[in-house]
């Protein structure tokens, strides 16, 4: 569903013996350019119907991209067809993936309609929106306007013209039976295609599934948040779920009354406001698939209730990502069909007033530690996104409901620590097929594609239709549940060094604020610029990284420049001063595997030594 939506994956294997191409009437295909040409993929294209059902609507290109088996001397196995979003722009990552069955498989991909090389959709309306930096009523005015810009396009992006799209190049290529292979977003235009194209399936493996008629509110979701909690702290015994679940409360009823905000960079040298409020709090929970911080959590949680709201701050920073313009597709595809509970034929207050009764009726335990409009603000695809989308007519269920789907085999698994497609969701995308396995697979959040074990079990189903419901048992490693982040220098985890216990504690705070920048990489690769945990910016430059006063404790800063190193750590220059340190100049080297060295001065006395953190 959802957010992983645009680099979600779908695969699909033809039967044994089908040709790649027609000889006569087929595509034309060129060469690709690229990473995939490197690989001798070769390009090509179809006219489809932008509406099936009236030609006069006229026609959209699909792109396509087919790259050859390895052993062309032996028969084909089949195709493997990767479709859903712009995932040609990654054929080549893809290919990497799939290399056990590109041994005697070729590999397709197909850009879905609407993005990257098939017809991108894009919405000025959506230029500059980040949905947590934003209030919730302008973002949904925003989704609105994107509609009204896409007029009468808005009905032409459904899953079900993107399902025929791929059978029409299915046919094309003179393809038959597929087995069809969907993670995420993917699940479900994979069993839309099943529904819509039963006679050309011979199985599936759905990654991550989620079911047509899926909880509009999202509650399962926050019931995986909430196991995820229990299972990393049973697995890890470094947390208590009850005390965590309580911490949370705690805050969450605290920042209803008392909500703060705070700034964080944006580009060209502006900034952004952030809430840190309830629905920040529920953003952090929900996590979107996120393994990693539910072992976070518990100490942000913990450090927030004792009156430090600085690690949870910055695990808000965090989700502030931007969608960009071409997720016009996005919401064309969920606004035409995704659950909902008002009529687009009604008037924007009939529509308002439909949703928050249903919004009113939903059972505060279910929600508990959140209200409802903090919980239901978390989602970008949830039943309010909507309510200021165009009248699309034709706007229905990607197929009848009663629909049978094919009595084929499937395999679908789901990551237990998923709470973007949590695992009674995939239960219930298997139990829409007569006959289906489900497996969930330990220590994964989203998608299963993350475990090697998971990978491996869904290739062996797609060459013996099999899978031990067991095979993955056991597997992965739970996300290490950090401590408590340190308020003063003195707290600083100690470095291995035969320095002073002053320069030791310099050295610590160097090490401690280069973790610090390593966590705030992916806002720096988004924006160009990030806080520090107390204070102080970060700023990309060509030459590096630039440290302006950060603070990771409140007695001491960091200014000058971090490098990254080839091999994964960072060199610098760096001036160091405040209370808890003394003050100086150091030119320090990190390495990834915790080796450090320093040379300088602190406090005028001369420094040059290694030390081990």
């Amino acid at each position: 569903m959802k957010y992983a939506m645009l680099a979600s994956l779908v695969v699909a294997l033809v039967v044994p013996g089908a040709s790649p191409a027609r000889p006569d009437g087929g595509p034309r295909l060129t060469a690709c350019a690229g990473a995939l040409g490197a690989l001798g993929a070769r390009c090509g294209s179809i006219r489809v119907p932008l509406d099936r059902t009236s030609p006069s609507a006229g026609t959209t290109n699909i792109v396509f991209a087919l790259v050859p088996r390895r052993a062309k001397s032996r028969p084909s196995l089949g195709t493997l067809v990767i479709s859903s979003g712009p995932i040609i722009a990654a054929g080549a990552e893809y290919a990497q993936g799939l290399a056990p069955l590109r041994a005697r498989r070729d590999l397709l991909f197909v850009d879905q309609r609407g993005t990257g090389r098939s017809g991108v959709l894009t919405c000025a309306a959506l230029r500059g929106v980040v949905p947590a930096a934003m209030p919730r009523e302008l973002l949904l005015s925003r989704i609105g306007a994107c509609g009204r810009q896409l007029g009468p396009r808005i009905g032409f992006y459904g899953t079900a013209a993107a399902a025929d799209d791929i059978d029409a190049v299915r046919a094309a290529l003179g393809l038959q039976r597929l087995d069809l292979w969907g993670a995420s977003y993917g699940t479900y235009l994979m069993t839309v295609y099943a529904a819509r194209h039963p006679a050309h399936v011979r199985s599936l493996v759905l990654n991550g599934a989620y079911p047509i008629d899926f909880d509009p509110w999202a509650l399962d979701r926050l019931v995986a948040a909430r196991r995820s909690i229990n299972l990393v702290c049973a697995r890890t015994h470094a947390c208590r779920a009850e005390a965590v679940l309580r911490d949370l409360a705690r805050v969450a009823a605290r920042l209803r009354v008392h909500p703060s905000s705070f700034t964080v960079p944006a580009p060209g040298g502006r900034s952004m406001t952030v809430r840190l409020d309830e629905t920040a709090l529920a953003r952090v929970l929900y996590g979107s698939g996120n393994v990693a911080g539910f072992g976070r959590l518990p100490a942000a949680a913990a450090s927030a209730a004792a009156g430090d709201l600085a690690p949870l701050r910055r695990l808000v920073e965090l989700t502030v990502q931007p969608i960009d313009e071409s997720f016009g597709q996005t919401f064309a595809q969920q606004c035409h069909e995704y659950p909902r509970l008002f009529s687009f034929a009604d008037s924007p207050a009939l529509r308002s007033a439909a949703y928050l009764d249903a919004r009113g009726a939903l059972s505060s335990r279910a929600l508990a530690p959140f209200s409802a409009r903090a919980w239901t603000a978390t989602q970008l695809e949830a039943v309010d996104s909507c309510l200021h989308w165009p009248n699309d007519r034709a706007a229905a269920r990607p197929f009848p409901t009663g629909t049978r789907l094919p009595d084929v085999p499937v395999l679908v698994l789901s990551g237990d620590l998923d709470t973007n497609t949590p695992a009674p969701s995939g239960r219930e995308a298997a139990a829409q097929f007569p006959h289906a396995s489900f497996v969930e697979i330990p220590n994964v959040g989203h998608t299963p594609e993350s475990s090697p074990c998971a990978v491996a079990a869904a290739l062996r189903f797609v060459a013996t239709l099999k899978v031990d419901a067991r095979v993955c048992a056991g597997t992965g490693a739970s996300p290490p549940v950090a401590g408590r982040a340190p308020r003063v220098a003195a707290e600083l985890a100690r470095v291995q060094s035969r320095a002073t216990p002053a320069v030791r504690r310099a050295l610590a705070l160097v090490v401690a604020t280069a973790a610090d920048l390593d966590d705030q990489s992916q806002s720096l690769g988004t924006w160009n610029g990030a806080n520090g945990l107390r204070g102080g910016h970060y700023v990309m430059t060509p030459t590096g990284v630039r440290l302006d006063a950060i603070r990771v404790v409140r007695d001491a800063h960091v200014s000058g420049v971090l490098v990254a190193s080839d091999e994964g750590g960072v060199t610098g220059t760096l001036r160091l001063a405040g209370a808890a340190v003394p003050s100086g100049r150091l030119r320090v080297s990190l390495t990834a595997s915790g080796r450090g060295h320093a040379t300088g001065k602190l406090d005028g006395a001369a420094v040059d030594l290694s030390f081990r953190f």
